[in-house]
């Protein structure tokens, strides 16, 4: 079985026109519901950057959007396909919460330094496995992936459930203590929730295009995912890529999980990511897994996300339209980004059949 994945440029006109489409048919699910969809539109962007505190919502949303995003971007330029970046998400989420409640009396800095190091530490330890299992079992990192997120994620319930309960009266659902006040982190959007970690967020970009357009381990990324077999020609060990794709991939999402914690939520939760893995591995591959088109993937998801929640609460349409958005604009970028496009055959149609850019004529 041939288990290499190698991501494909997507053009900006397929993105554009995947965009579009994908409106146009979220409208139309809008008007078959009786409601009017430039209305709809309209309140969509507005609740996104209208004022104060709708880019303030929106800001919260992009945060940890960059930090899922930039971890499945580098592990798709090291040719790693990383669906576990939820999974390394929520246990950096639990092991800085667990130094963010236990630790008591350090100065904030330390604190939150300490909580960062727990949680890169333990995104690292989690992106390894599969990457041990793809190098020397041969094991397909998408599924190993895939399935470490769901044993994370109610192990992750379970610590809580077990060790971490809040004993807060006032807390009705699976979640541990608040975390110490110095181990939270601080808003920059007084009194909203936008943190410090949106600018940590940004740090992350810069240092994924300063790894991959200014370090020649960058280089060596980039060139085993993009040609494993002339990388090896070249002296380049792409075993080894792996895993410090995965291992930079998993450290970053874990600190993704912490800031989410440390920033907004300041206590953990069970179930507290609403698909952050997910959503940050759709904005890397339209935005072709680059450092710009990242952060303009993730602006975009971000103000549809915080644009649905502020149409829920205005109108009965619910936060689904987002979703149904973003699940079409994947499917037909996905088609390109897959190369299912390169292998269309339309010989029964026209006696030729395409293959790339190439045409051949079968009746020659």
């Amino acid at each position: 079985m041939n288990l290499e994945f190698k991501l494909r440029t997507i053009s900006v006109k397929t993105i554009s026109m995947a965009i579009v489409i994908s409106f146009l048919v979220g409208g139309a699910i809008v008007f078959c519901s009786g409601y009017n969809p430039a209305e709809i539109y309209f309140k969509l962007f507005k609740g996104a950057l209208g004022g104060k505190f709708a880019v303030a919502s929106t800001l919260r949303w992009i945060t940890p959007l960059l930090f899922t995003s930039v971890a499945s971007a580098i592990a798709f330029r090291g040719g790693m396909f990383n669906m576990g970046v939820e999974g390394q998400l929520y246990i950096g989420a639990l092991a800085g919460t667990i130094v963010g409640v236990t630790f008591k009396g350090l100065p904030h800095l330390v604190h939150v330094a300490l909580c960062f190091t727990a949680a890169i530490a333990a995104g690292m330890f989690y992106a390894m496995i599969p990457a041990l299992m793809r190098v020397y079992l041969n094991a397909s990192e998408v599924v190993t992936t895939l399935m470490l997120n769901y044993m994370i994620i109610n192990f992750n319930n379970f610590i809580i459930q077990e060790y971490f309960l809040a004993t807060d009266s006032m807390v009705s659902t699976i979640a541990t203590n608040e975390l110490e006040a110095s181990a939270k982190l601080t808003s920059i959007m007084p009194p909203y929730s936008v943190n410090t970690g949106l600018i940590i967020g940004g740090l992350m970009v810069i240092f994924f295009y300063i790894l991959f357009n200014r370090c020649q381990k960058g280089y060596e990324f980039h060139i085993s995912g993009v040609n494993p077999g002339f990388a090896r020609y070249g002296g380049i060990q792409v075993d080894k890529v792996r895993i410090g794709v995965m291992l930079i991939s998993g450290g970053i999402a874990g600190l993704g999980g912490a800031v989410e914690i440390m920033g907004v939520q300041e206590r953990l939760m069970a179930s507290f990511s609403p698909n952050f893995g997910m959503d940050g591995m759709l904005a890397a591959l339209l935005g072709n897994s680059t450092p710009l088109g990242v952060v303009l993937s993730s602006v975009f998801f971000g103000t549809l996300k915080a644009g649905a929640l502020a149409i829920e609460r205005t109108t009965d349409v619910s936060r689904a339209l987002a979703d149904v958005i973003k699940g079409i604009i994947i499917c037909f970028v996905s088609v390109r980004t897959l190369g299912i496009l390169d292998k269309v055959s339309l010989k029964p149609f026209t006696g030729r059949r395409i293959r790339g850019k190439k045409e051949v004529n079968h009746a020659d």
